[in-house]
């Protein structure tokens, strides 16, 4: 199965801010929440966890939480989450039941072994891509991420490594030196002998992105000093991953 970039994008996110969540946590408690009747309606399952999440914050005001919304078989939503602490469960399953949320409350304090972090992070971050039974259509731009409380957002959606953003440098330098040389062609040439980092009539934009990224990267990375090229391969993962193994990483 071919997983969409966002959604390899959005797990990856996740992974990183539910393994800070439970390191960073006393007690970590695993929890999931399910519906009493068949609640297939996204903009009901939210009013309803809007109402709880309000109930959690105003009575554990240091409260922090990281999950993703799922969908079962039958088309239910239901969410699976970490969160930072311990709550009174029976308190808990009022409130829950009183928000529009069932009796059915899965919740488990996890160990302190080492290797827990990650594999709580693998198993619910597993519902961003193959284990959510999501609608191609319905479920089309909806958002199942879920960040409460402060300081849960370890990683940037929008983060981008130093390997594309010299990359986009080399790409701006070689659009220049295409337009110079493309401008000092006769109209025959311009027709016939297309520069070639340009787009091919016969290949895609990401066929085309993937043939020129290497030149732009390695003209972007001859422009920079050498103090900024010391700071990257210091500070940057991806650039030192690349140098050494070739291998590309958009995040």
């Amino acid at each position: 199965m071919k997983y969409k970039p966002t959604d390899i994008l959005r797990k990856f996110v996740m992974r990183q801010c539910i393994q800070h969540l439970v390191e960073t946590s006393e007690t970590a408690v695993w929890l999931n929440l399910t519906f009493w009747e068949n609640v297939t309606s996204k903009e009901y399952a939210n009013k309803c966890w809007n109402r709880l999440k309000m109930t959690l914050m105003r009575q554990y005001p240091n409260f922090r939480l990281v999950g993703v919304w799922a969908r079962q078989g039958r088309g239910a939503w239901h969410i699976h989450a970490v969160c930072n602490q311990r709550v009174e469960i029976e308190w808990f399953r009022r409130k829950a039941m009183r928000a529009g949320f069932g009796t059915q409350i899965y919740v488990r304090e996890l160990d302190s072994r080492q290797e827990t972090p990650q594999k709580i992070a693998r198993y619910i971050t597993g519902y961003c891509t193959d284990k959510n039974a999501l609608d191609a259509e319905k479920d089309k731009g909806v958002r199942r991420t879920i960040f409460l409380g402060k300081h849960v957002r370890v990683v940037n959606m929008r983060y981008k490594s130093s390997l594309k953003k010299v990359t986009s440098v080399g790409r701006d330098l070689a659009r220049d030196f295409m337009d110079t040389e493309y401008f000092a062609q006769s109209d025959f040439h311009r027709e016939y002998s297309p520069v070639g980092g340009r787009k091919k009539v016969w290949e895609t934009w990401g066929q085309w992105y993937k043939r020129n990224r290497d030149y732009w990267f390695r003209l972007g990375w001859d422009s920079l000093s050498d103090e900024v090229q010391s700071e990257m391969i210091e500070l940057d993962k991806y650039c030192v991953r690349y140098f050494e193994t070739g291998q590309w990483s958009y995040v």
